[in-house]
């Protein structure tokens, strides 16, 4: 396919039939570059260790092992999910006997959730082989460039857990 330059600034024809518009990155395309990276190390790393669950699966799981007994609704809320979908990823991890379901004696209308052992063998194995894979590739970078890395990933942390997972009103910060 032939690209050619429309009149508009950074507008790309393909053989008149695509649009793409060309820009100069900016800090949400290294942002961006940073996320995709991320994304594929946590879902490479679940998916290596556990081809059985879904990186929404093993989200939940991490939360689950993380703040055990937990309800329903707060994994939901946690992972900004619908609780259906919650619902779903936890009858999974039960299935696999990563998580176990116990009515709550205090209110009987909820169910508490719990890690097995082999649920936190899981979280913990996954948690290893990501700071092994994130090692690695801190490595790669001078050590001012890592000392700098390690600063600015903590104060980007810091800054998401204060934005909430949509722009839309009402909804929790993207970190718990």
């Amino acid at each position: 396919m032939a690209a050619t330059r429309s009149a508009k600034a950074g507008a790309v024809a393909y053989d008149g039939c695509v649009t793409q518009m060309l820009s100069a990155p900016d800090e949400t395309d290294s942002a961006s570059a940073v996320l995709r990276a991320m994304v594929s190390i946590a879902d490479s790393t679940v998916g290596h260790l556990i081809d059985d669950l879904t990186l929404t699966q093993f989200r939940a799981l991490r939360i689950i092992t993380e703040h055990t007994p937990i309800t329903m609704s707060r994994v939901a809320d946690q992972l900004a999910l619908n609780p259906s979908s919650v619902t779903r990823a936890c009858e999974r991890l039960t299935t696999l006997d990563l998580v176990q379901r116990a009515r709550n004696p205090l209110n009987k209308r909820e169910i508490l959730l719990a890690p097995t052992g082999k649920g936190r063998q899981i979280v913990a194995r996954v948690e290893h082989e990501r700071r092994a894979v994130l090692a690695a590739v801190l490595q790669r970078l001078e050590p001012a460039v890592r000392a700098q890395a390690a600063v600015v990933f903590g104060q980007f942390a810091a800054a998401a857990a204060t934005v909430p997972t949509s722009l839309s009103p009402g909804t929790t910060p993207l970190i718990a």
